[in-house]
């Protein structure tokens, strides 16, 4: 197969300027690092997309039209490794990597590489889950999980060596429900052309300014890394009215969606207390989060799963982004109301952090309503596809 790309000297230039931008230079404002590693990685991605769309090509990594797909021409899928490379390129410029750090980028390079395997070769659904276990280990090595702070309280009903041991289990179990979780379910939405991209690119610059309200320069840098490799993806992806040119593939999906859940660990995201801190990152992830709850319960009503391995095995139609097709709205409006409704759900992340109790219950509530709406949305059009069948 051949795909048409535009001419070489624009990616040359890209990938020149996408040098030039990653290099650290010194005494520059925050706002101004910030944009310099936006076009860093967005360059950079852009440009290496010619040898990474080459290479699918060889390797047999193309992905074909078929009854479940949306798209009608053969199109490469390891889009990916063109994000990972940006995304790589510059944090090692730029960043002095922490434990923690080390063990986000680490993991999401095996989860990848698993991942890249599976869209050249095939794997198993078992085995993907195990090797997504396997990495939960190595950020729990490196310090990153949920801290509940003190369990003094616990100590008194159970004693000092459970409460240690319940309070960890929990901590663990957590990291590990919500770095798969959000892993899959970013996976799950990678459907239409340019909705993962553009997707992560709102997610990482939601957690970039929150990052900025709570003080976290290199959270924020390191947000905004991730989010424009993201956008120069979208050149090449994001094309309604001609094929795309290549996919982010299960490799791009599965990266971009781990590193974005491990770096929410990572930070510390309000002082205000317990439920403001973890409130914020659900609500900046409540898109993903969303579908994933809603098809999950879907598919176990209808039978279509029952278990972890069929969960993240299967693959339908019934999605947000299909169900909004499926009232007559084109690939590129059900892109835009997605990312419009993680945008409303996560501004409202940067006001939750610094309000009290009440004040975060009625926003959480706010969401809630939204999302419920939603509901209504993806089962009315299912009912209307059912009709039309």
């Amino acid at each position: 197969m051949h795909v048409m790309l535009d001419h070489w000297i624009p990616r040359l230039a890209g990938f020149v300027a996408g040098i030039f931008f990653a290099l650290p230079w010194l005494d520059m404002g925050t706002l101004a690092q910030g944009a310099r590693l936006i076009f860093a990685s967005a360059l950079l991605t852009y440009a290496a997309m010619p040898l990474v769309i080459h290479l699918a090509i060889r390797m047999g990594a193309v992905d074909h039209p078929e009854a479940r797909r949306v798209h009608q021409t053969p199109t490469p899928r390891i889009g990916g490794l063109a994000v990972i490379f940006s995304v790589n390129i510059t944090l090692l410029l730029n960043f002095s990597y922490s434990a923690e750090l080390k063990g986000v980028c680490v993991s999401a390079l095996l989860v990848a590489l698993v991942s890249m395997w599976d869209d050249v070769r095939g794997l198993s659904a078992s085995f993907k889950l195990l090797m997504q276990l396997f990495s939960v280990l190595i950020l729990l090595g490196s310090g990153v999980s949920p801290d509940f702070g003190n369990y003094g309280w616990l100590i008194a009903y159970v004693g000092p060596i459970w409460a240690f041991l319940l309070n960890n289990a929990l901590e663990i179990a957590l990291t590990a429900l919500w770095v798969i979780g959000i892993t899959n379910a970013f996976n799950f939405l990678d459907g239409i052309n340019g909705l993962a991209a553009a997707l992560a690119a709102t997610i990482c610059l939601l957690m970039g300014l929150l990052a900025a309200s709570t003080g976290q320069v290199d959270m924020l840098l390191l947000c905004v890394a991730v989010g424009g490799a993201a956008l120069g993806f979208l050149p090449d992806n994001a094309r309604y009215k001609r094929p795309a040119r290549i996919f982010l593939g299960d490799t791009g999906s599965t990266y971009i969606g781990w590193m974005m859940a491990g770096i929410a660990l990572m930070g510390n995201w309000s002082d205000k207390g317990f439920i403001q801190a973890y409130a914020a990152p659900i609500l900046i992830f409540s898109v993903p989060i969303f579908d994933m709850i809603y098809t999950t319960v879907a598919r176990i009503t209808r039978g279509d799963v029952h278990n972890v391995r069929e969960w993240i095995a299967y693959v339908g139609r019934d999605h947000l982004h299909h169900r909004l097709m499926d009232l007559g709205i084109s690939q590129a409006h059900a892109v835009l109301a997605i990312v419009v409704l993680s945008l409303i759900s996560g501004l409202a992340a940067l006001v939750i952090v610094n309000v009290g109790l009440l004040q975060a219950w009625i926003l959480l509530t706010q969401a809630i309503v939204v999302y419920v709406m939603f509901s209504f949305v993806m089962i009315r059009a299912t009912q209307k596809l059912q009709r039309n069948d």
